[in-house]
């Protein structure tokens, strides 16, 4: 009880991921403490998901009272355009990391999402990749990964709960 909750979304791309995620903990966890690291390997999708700015029509997978909520809709030159609301932009941090090297240190985190990332490693490679992801994963934290994406057989602090999510042993 008080601790942070932490989440950290590792291949954050242009940012709609560690976003909803943001959305999905404002809801859940309104009075608790939570914060998100957000990581890419490339500076700029990271600089695009720091803005927390897209065009309207990414916006047509948001749950209408998420949007309303956690969405500034653009006015004027920004018009067809939204920003996730600054409530939201402060609890997001991102940070440039290459998964395949030595990890920064970024403390332990409750929740881990890596999806849609394994498929461009060969097997070694993503094993190596989801080791070093589960030692600053809590113990009883959860990994997940995308639905095309396999861990079977290898060697991991992980079971499976079910396709795509595991949590650490």
């Amino acid at each position: 009880p008080g601790a942070t909750y932490r989440v950290w979304s590792a291949a954050c791309s242009s940012g709609e991921e560690p976003w909803s995620i943001a959305m999905t903990l404002a809801e859940l966890l309104p009075d608790s403490p939570w914060e998100i690291m957000a990581s890419d390997l490339s500076t700029r999708v990271l600089e695009r998901a720091r803005t927390a700015h897209y065009a309207l029509e990414r916006a047509e997978h948001i749950p209408r009272p998420l949007l309303v909520k956690y969405c500034l809709r653009g006015v004027g030159s920004q018009e067809g355009s939204f920003r996730i609301v600054p409530e939201l932009r402060q609890r997001v941090q991102f940070q440039q990391v290459n998964l395949i090297n030595k990890l920064p240190e970024v403390g332990t985190f409750d929740l881990i999402f890596l999806r849609n990332v394994l498929i461009y490693f060969d097997l070694e490679t993503k094993a190596q990749v989801v080791r070093r992801l589960c030692a600053a994963l809590r113990p009883g934290g959860y990994f997940f990964c995308g639905h095309s994406e396999s861990l079977h057989g290898m060697d991991l602090p992980l079971s499976a709960i079910q396709p795509a999510i595991y949590v650490r042993k």
